[in-house]
């Protein structure tokens, strides 16, 4: 049986990676299977699908995503995940948990199951990941001399695993000129070295100071001198090292030597180094009664200069390396293994505490779930009784190492995590049928609105089928759309849908990583040849080329090219869907609209628009600004700013709100620029009047408002032509549409504007109670199609799954 590693850094030296995979691997082969280990940039489904299982092992990301679902549906190999940290912690790596937790829940249905090495951390991990994923526990394997020596084999073989990939890359034009840039930088650099330390002999021994200007004089001798010194600090440290290094070989001093080691930590949590500070007063204490030094080794030494060095006791810093430790340790009386107590920190793996006691030095360390079982034979959570047992009593110790080689011989050593590796290579998870996977793309800001219900649509009805769920709904996400609304993660997820996220840095990336292939149904909000919908146009060709169908949403009531042509947007703007789901009849779509677009426009009408969370927010903004409770009107601008100059529709509309605001002191105005165009957000100057706010895009206290929130809020609208004056009429708000000269005929019967006196008189009836619903409601049945919107997409989709459903051959000329 063949085994593929994956590994962000396949490095012995990435302790991840070392106890994780290689020192796995190592007790796997003992057993004959066959290991290969890739780099993720490597991990191509070409390379990997000629193995029989797969473990990534601390890799998480979207991008595998397609790759663990061929492996499991194309090629029905085994895929595991291992884990060594609670990675799916709000607060791991950079704040980006949750967007691990969502990408692994993405990924539930092609993963097996994951590995962790600890109890603790399969606990919290089960929690976060809703128990969607079985969760195996095997703990890291004690690290000893005889692995150590194995890697060293294993480090050979690498290289030469890997040899070709790395000749092509080295010949590759664009790294040879790089290393070549770089190999002439350190040239020039050591020449102007070489070229002044001569200048700063020679005016040393010259003694000529007036020969130079003083300043560069002095500055070469400063420079001269500090480099001996330096010089002759690197001199006298080696040479210290080495002294120290013969000291412990040839015997014990009368000093103690503690040992720390571990990666340097991370700003997420007090981790790494900085978990000395926590045993700093005990170490001082201790250095009072007995004579010792601290070496801490790790790959940084910054947080020991400034944590662990201006200490009042004797300590060093080394820089590790997996044999340097092995031998530090061993040369050592104790290991420290402080540690926060934090959820995070409590699934951390034992591997360090095995190490020391591995190499026959014992252990003092905080309390972990994972050292439970070398409870006996260590000493926890207390420092002083600690230090006096390992420090001064003899026979403790050797009592307590040799209870830990019995430990470790039935729960660490290569044999016993190698069975439980082995009965997990056994492991085989019930592999449910494949059913129609339903891929939602989320492209634009804008196609939350439009897409978000469709999402819980399509969920809430995937377990309607007899034979459990009728289909999968997953959603892909742009990178550029969450940052701009971080809460439509958890409201996707909320949902139960899949959620995969698109943080490519190109369209071609964006577009390999959409994965297409593997849907059975594309649907995308607004589609079309345009620049801003080039990467959705492109994904509805391919998906189009393959056979699948594909839905693009009617994104507002004047689409182009689809509702709405202009001078701008002629019918050459293409819609490459196979469907459209539209608002209303395509009857009503304009003459410029072809006979094959209204072929595909199938009506299903549109989703009420819902308020959000901040709608509270807003109503608690309003209150405070608007101190007198006046009646608020609501102001809407459109995205297409070219239309703002027609006839001076700029000008026009913007004179006409100003004195709309001035005129109508006893009303308040709020006014809401189009998340896109946000034209009214750069021409402010109708927000210097008191009764006005402008909800600006860059105000974090305003962003996430949306159209219906603020309808919600609002006594009426006043808008551009926009599909705002839809939201108006579903949710039950008198709305006037300014239009100065423009034809509006999608718009009617709904309230037309073309002069400041109709903006006035709607105002008035508005706040006079008498602006009348029956244009809302004639609009209402006119624009949008009858029938439940819900029940109409879900029966529509239906008809395209089923369509796409191989049929049994039947033979009507069936005889005996």
């Amino acid at each position: 049986m063949k085994i593929a590693w994956v590994s962000a850094d396949i490095s012995p030296n990435v302790a991840s990676f070392r106890y994780r995979g290689l020192y796995p691997s190592f007790a796997l082969a003992d057993n004959g299977f066959e290991n290969a280990y890739f780099s993720v940039r490597d991990a191509k489904i070409d390379h990997l699908k000629d193995y029989d299982i797969v473990i990534f092992i601390k890799t998480v990301g979207h991008f595998l995503t397609p790759i663990m679902r061929e492996l499991c549906e194309r090629y029905r190999r085994k895929v595991f995940l291992d884990l060594c940290d609670y990675v799916t912690h709000p607060k791991y790596g950079n704040n980006s948990g949750e967007l691990r937790r969502v990408t692994i829940l993405s990924q539930a249905p092609y993963i097996d199951a994951i590995v962790v090495p600890t109890e603790q951390l399969r606990r919290v991990l089960s929690v976060s990941l809703s128990n969607a994923i079985p969760i195996i526990v095997i703990p890291d394997q004690a690290e000893s001399s005889a692995l150590i020596e194995r890697t060293r084999v294993f480090s050979a073989k690498k290289v030469d695993v890997h040899s070709r990939a790395e000749l092509r890359r080295l010949i590759r034009p664009r790294a040879r000129l790089i290393a070549l840039k770089y190999g002439i930088a350190r040239a020039q650099r050591q020449a102007r070295e070489s070229f002044l330390s001569l200048r700063m002999l020679a005016a040393e021994l010259s003694r000529a100071p007036r020969s130079l200007p003083a300043r560069l004089h002095h500055k070469l001798r400063d420079s001269w001198a500090s480099h001996h010194r330096r010089a002759a600090s690197q001199a006298i440290a080696g040479l210290n090292k080495t002294l120290a290094d013969q000291t412990r070989v040839s015997g014990p001093s009368g000093r103690k030597q503690l040992i720390w080691f571990g990666n340097a930590g991370s700003d997420s949590f007090q981790s790494g180094i900085q978990t000395l500070t926590l045993i700093a007063s005990d170490l001082i204490r201790l250095a009072k009664i007995a004579d010792f030094e601290l070496v801490v080794m790790s790959s940084r030494s910054e947080a020991y200069k400034s944590l662990i060095e201006p200490l009042p006791f004797p300590s060093r810093f080394e820089v590790w390396s997996q044999e340097a430790c092995f031998e530090a340790v061993r040369a050592s009386d104790a290991f420290v293994m402080p540690q926060i107590e934090d959820e995070f920190s409590e699934c951390k793996s034992a591997n360090r505490a095995l190490l020391a006691l591995s190499c026959g030095t014992p252990v003092i360390a905080s309390r972990l779930k994972s050292l439970e079982p070398l409870k006996d034979c260590i000493v926890t959570d207390d420092w002083e009784g600690g230090f006096r047992r390992y420090l001064l009593d003899e026979v403790a110790t050797k009592t307590d190492l040799a209870t830990a080689g019995s430990i470790i011989e039935e729960e660490f050593s290569a044999e016993a995590t190698g069975r439980k590796w082995l009965e997990l290579m056994r492991l085989e998870k019930p592999r449910p049928a494949k059913r129609p996977r339903i891929a939602i793309f989320f492209h634009l800001l804008q196609d939350i609105h439009v897409l978000l219900p469709v999402v819980t649509t399509l969920v809430a009805g995937a377990g309607e089928g007899e034979n459990g769920n009728r289909h999968d709904v997953d959603v892909v996400l742009m990178k550029s759309v969450y940052l701009q609304q971080p809460d439509i993660v958890r409201e996707i997820v909320s949902t139960g849908a899949r959620l995969r996220l698109l943080k490519e840095e190109t369209d071609e990336d964006n577009l390999r990583a959409l994965d297409v292939t593997s849907a059975s149904v594309l649907i995308v909000g607004a589609e079309t040849s345009l620049r801003p919908h080039r990467l959705v146009h492109a994904a509805v060709l391919k998906a189009n080329e393959l056979g699948i169908p594909t839905i693009s949403m009617q994104h507002g009531l004047e689409a182009p090219g689809l509702s709405y042509f202009d001078d701008r947007h002629t019918s050459d703007v293409k819609i490459a869907s196979s469907c459209i789901f539209t608002y209303g009849d395509p009857a009503r779509l304009p003459k410029e609209a072809s006979s094959d677009l209204v072929r595909r426009c199938i009506p299903v009408g549109r989703f009420v628009p819902g308020t959000s969370r901040h709608l509270a927010a807003l109503e608690s903004s309003l209150e405070t600004l608007n101190p007198r409770r006046l009646p608020v009107i609501a102001i809407f601008e459109n995205l297409h700013w070219h239309r703002y100059e027609a006839d001076g529709y700029r000008g026009h509309f913007s004179a006409h709100i100003e004195r709309l605001v001035d005129t109508f002191k006893d009303v308040f105005f709020v006014i809401k620029p189009h998340p896109a165009g946000v034209w009214l957000q750069k021409n402010p100057r109708i927000t210097t009047r008191a009764n006005t706010l402008l909800l600006r895009r860059d105000d974090p206290e305003f962003a996430g408002v949306t159209a219906a929130d603020l309808l919600s809020a609002s006594q009426a609208a006043i808008t551009t032509p926009s599909t705002v004056a839809v939201d108006a009429t579903q949710l039950c708000r008198p709305v006037l549409v300014f239009a100065n000269t423009l034809d509006l005929p999608l718009f009617e019967p709904l309230e037309i504007g073309r002069s400041y006196e109709d903006i006035e008189a709607f105002v008035t009836r508005a706040l006079d109670g008498g602006a009348t619903m029956d244009a809302v409601s004639r609009f209402k049945s006119s624009a949008l199609a009858p029938g439940n919107v819900a029940s109409n997409i879900v029966r529509e989709i239906d008809r395209l799954l089923e369509d796409r459903t191989p049929k049994p051959p039947q033979n009507k000329h069936f005889s005996e």
